[in-house]
């Protein structure tokens, strides 16, 4: 077995606060990082884990016998890598949402008619390849060559192109939290941009996604480029390869194998953070009256995530419905995203105006909860009669995994095609084949406010069962697991065509 990892992603598991010899320390919060903290800790590897990151308290808490004190705590070695503040803003703001986000997603009709500039081309040289850039090289630094390497998400998609350009060798897997786009929304990047994405993610040996769905279309744009691409059996975890370029001068084409494994919902975790204290006092403060049903949302405030025409579906509910007027409340948690992006902060302009029209047309029907609470969104997840999860696109959706775990209702879901997720939970759940569809949407949320009780109980079982015993380990140490054997294997790893 290899003695060593390294994990590679946009943010650490930590971040440090204040001065002197022993600043503050805080896990980060986010179901990514969350995911990775738990498989880094409990993998049999001895494991590096590497970010970008514009803290100073950063850099400056890990050293010397903090470093080492850092690791007992953590379980796992963290090396931090120093990036300016205009350059990260750059890279994540104007970039990693800009222009990869928007595009994986399908966002482009969505945030059309803001009225924001477009970013300029030439960050994603200046400064998202850079910081790909410094990553690689501090991977380089902290491992030996024969190191699996598991770069994880779209941030630090071309990571594995200086990777292969430095070690031509090293065993480089890069894991696509995000759907994948189509060729059509590919091409409304800069063709400059779209084929270094291309060329940055087939240098790994292994891509992995959520969802067939997603790897079909990232092979879709792969032979829209010229590729060859040989394609599995449709669902199939083996989603295929490609044939792809030399990654530098050293280096020669290669085939990349394309794999899925769907992220699971942290079930140990849940089951933990679900008895707290906390979560006791939140239950309380949610609770209804008698015979008043219970809508819930846990989002972040992302166009993908789609809260805005799920408001204005419930709002048609009550309309076309009078009856439920007084008799269903939607409890939204939402968490402000990405206020920096001026995208964004016009999507949380019209979600906040359209929850300020709702409560004055029909008083008490919504209660919105903004910022990261994690107790309050356990606690709203364990007492929903229906759960809305209706993004435009998603990788997956941990939201609609948690809640089946958590609910003691035997709630309902209305499910978004567009989420991964519906490939485990779609049979189980009202499922909304055109997330923008909003009176489809009304349409699915008054059917599931109307689901009878034991169509309900069977529905609630079945989703229940799809999801129970997520094991992040189990999941990380997969992708471990394939990389190592496409390492070691003579002859390109590729299906029939």
């Amino acid at each position: 077995m290899t003695l060593t990892l390294a994990i590679a992603s946009d943010r650490g598991p930590v971040v440090f606060s204040g001065a002197g010899p022993r600043p503050r320390m805080e896990h980060r919060p986010g179901s990514v990082t969350a995911l990775l903290d738990t498989a880094a800790r409990e993998l049999p590897h001895e494991t590096v884990w590497v970010a970008p990151s514009a803290a100073e308290a950063d850099h400056s808490a890990i050293g010397g016998a903090e470093r080492a004190r850092l690791t007992r705590h953590l379980g796992y070695a963290y090396a931090p890598v120093p990036v300016s503040e205009h350059s990260y803003r750059e890279y994540y703001d104007d970039v990693g949402v800009r222009m990869l986000w928007l595009a994986l997603h399908g966002l482009w009709p969505d945030v059309a008619g803001t009225g924001a500039p477009p970013p300029d081309p030439d960050t994603f040289t200046r400064s998202y390849q850079q910081v790909n850039r410094s990553v690689a090289e501090q991977l380089v630094r902290r491992t030996r060559p024969e190191t699996p390497v598991l770069v994880q998400d779209y941030q630090l998609a071309t990571a594995p192109w200086f990777l292969r350009a430095l070690r031509p060798r090293q065993p480089v897997g890069l894991f696509l939290h995000t759907p994948f786009c189509t060729p059509a929304e590919l091409a409304q990047l800069p063709r400059s941009v779209s084929g270094a994405l291309l060329d940055g993610m087939l240098a790994a040996r292994l891509i992995g996604f959520q969802s067939p769905r997603w790897a079909a279309n990232f092979l879709d744009c792969c032979e829209s480029w010229g590729h060859r691409v040989h394609r599995a059996d449709p669902g199939s975890r083996l989603g295929g390869s490609v044939e792809a370029p030399s990654a530098g001068p050293t280096d020669t084409p290669r085939t990349t194998a394309v794999r899925c494994y769907p992220v699971p919902a942290d079930s140990a975790l849940l089951a933990d953070t679900a008895r707290g204290a906390e979560v006791g006092a939140w239950e309380r403060r949610l609770a209804l009256g008698p015979g008043i049903r219970h809508i819930v949302r846990v989002d972040r405030i992302d166009p993908s995530k789609n809260v805005l025409r799920g408001l204005e579906a419930y709002e048609l509910v009550l309309e076309r419905s009078p009856e439920l007027r007084g008799r269903v409340v939607m409890t939204a948690c939402l968490t402000p995203s990405r206020e920096r992006v001026p995208e964004y902060r016009a999507h949380a302009d019209r979600v906040r105006d359209l929850a300020e029209r709702l409560d004055h047309r029909f008083p008490g029907c919504l209660r919105v909860h903004l910022g990261h609470d994690v107790s309050r969104c356990v606690a709203a997840l364990k007492s929903y009669d229906v759960l809305m999860v209706n993004p435009v696109r998603d990788g997956m959706n941990l939201v609609s995994q948690e809640g089946p775990q958590l609910n003691t209702r035997h709630g309902a879901l209305v499910l978004s095609h567009g989420a991964g997720s519906s490939d485990l939970l779609g049979r189980q759940a009202e499922l909304l084949h055109d997330p923008r569809d909003v009176g489809r949407t009304a349409d699915a949320l008054r059917k599931a406010l109307g689901l009878a009780p034991g169509e309900r109980r069977r529905r609630a079982a079945g989703l229940l069962a799809a999801v129970a015993g997520g094991d992040p380990v189990r999941w990380l140490g997969q992708q471990v697991h394939d990389l190592e054997r496409l390492a070691h294997s003579p002859q390109p790893d590729a299906p029939s065509p």
